[in-house]
């Protein structure tokens, strides 16, 4: 089954912890119109990844049925050097590409699986489902389930998987 959101997902914040750094930069992003709508506050997450890197997933811009996401991702040690992280993502018509935004995302701090569900359309019959777990230098995609075709013959749970990463032997 696939879990979208769950209880143990990273917690919410004011507005007053986001650091100065990212605060500045969402702020330039034309494409982050939302940022700081009253409404969107409240999605904002966080989450301690590793001692020195904490992630923020910033809520940007709302569709109809979709809020669009960045992570930032600040390691203490630099806090001036932030970017938004980029992704791996899939589409029929371009294949496998980069994008620095996620789609109705979450982080689930128990398993620590950053979790987007990339909706075609209201419905929920087509799009993607793509998950990354933090691995301290970036983040490592776990697995990523996708049906392109708006028809209504699947849901979430019945797309196929595209990619499941397979954790290889080290020689000893």
């Amino acid at each position: 089954m696939v879990v979208f959101a769950t209880c143990n997902a990273a917690v919410s914040f004011s507005q007053a912890e986001i650091p100065q750094a990212i605060a500045a930069q969402i702020r330039a992003d034309t494409e982050c119109r939302d940022f700081d709508a009253e409404h969107m506050k409240s999605a904002r997450q966080t989450a301690q990844l590793s001692d020195h890197h904490t992630l923020y997933l910033l809520p940007c811009f709302t569709g109809a049925y979709n809020i669009v996401y960045r992570a930032y991702v600040l390691d203490k040690r630099y806090p001036n050097e932030v970017e938004p992280s980029i992704f791996a993502a899939f589409s029929d018509e371009m294949g496998w590409y980069g994008q620095d935004q996620l789609i109705n995302a979450s982080f689930d701090t128990i398993t620590r699986t950053l979790t987007a569900f990339e909706k075609g359309r209201g419905l929920g019959d087509c799009g993607s489902v793509p998950s990354y777990r933090w691995n301290e230098y970036g983040w490592r995609m776990i697995s990523y389930r996708h049906w392109g075709k708006c028809d209504g013959s699947r849901m979430p749970d019945d797309w196929p998987v595209i990619y499941r990463f397979k954790q290889q032997a080290r020689p000893q």
